[in-house]
């Protein structure tokens, strides 16, 4: 192709062409409730030796925004699409797409899927406590996962060495134990107990156990 280029370039046949590449045009992201909107980026690459212009956005409905403040690229420049989603009320699956026309006679099609979930972890007790004096033994908290979630609780830790936890899986996914156990009860202390989860993506969540001696 470049010998060809080479030969007919003195007769302005071998015309220049834009190429714009999409890193990720399709993702999938988790969110909760509270969270209420979805901020996301789509980046490109224009990969042909000629500007593109990117000349027309739309998506799928107005729930969904996408705000492209710089229009043309030359070539081997990179760029994002920022898309915001804001999903208020909505729950579980929401699939939305955006359309990109460029002037090259080209249309781009992106999408994206988003679970809204609502708290799906949930702890028996969240609050455990000895007396002082009182034996040392071992208290457990019970976690529970919604079901469908695809969520794992995947560690937890401790603030106060002297309060030790431990986690067992009873069924991954769906119930696990946190086994909890001061090294002894003579005087008034605290801790708080650190339960680590995988979601959402992005960001997973930490969910606290406070622990007294008191």
């Amino acid at each position: 192709m470049k010998v060809l280029c080479s030969l007919l370039f003195g007769l302005g046949t071998c015309a220049a062409q834009a190429d714009l590449v999409w890193e990720s045009p399709h993702q999938e992201f988790q969110r909760r409730p509270v969270d209420r909107e979805l901020a996301l980026d789509f980046a490109f690459k224009n990969k042909g030796n000629a500007p593109v212009t990117i000349t027309k956005v739309t998506t799928s409905c107005g729930c969904t925004s996408a705000d492209l403040t710089k229009k043309t690229y030359a070539p081997g420049e990179a760029g994002t699409l920022p898309v915001k989603f804001i999903f208020g009320d909505r729950r579980g699956a929401q699939a939305k797409s955006i359309s990109v026309v460029s002037d090259d006679g080209k249309t781009a099609q992106l999408s994206f899927k988003c679970t809204i979930l609502d708290d799906p972890v949930s702890l028996a007790p969240a609050f455990v406590f000895w007396r002082v004096g009182e034996a040392a033994e071992a208290k457990k908290v019970e976690l529970g996962v919604a079901g469908n979630s695809q969520i794992k609780i995947t560690a937890v830790s401790s603030t106060n060495p002297r309060i030790a936890a431990t986690l067992s899986t009873v069924k991954v996914g769906e119930r696990y134990a946190v086994s909890i156990q001061p090294a002894d009860t003579k005087q008034a202390e605290s801790a708080e107990v650190f339960v680590q989860s995988d979601y959402p993506p992005e960001g997973p969540k930490a969910y606290t156990i406070q622990v007294r001696i008191k």
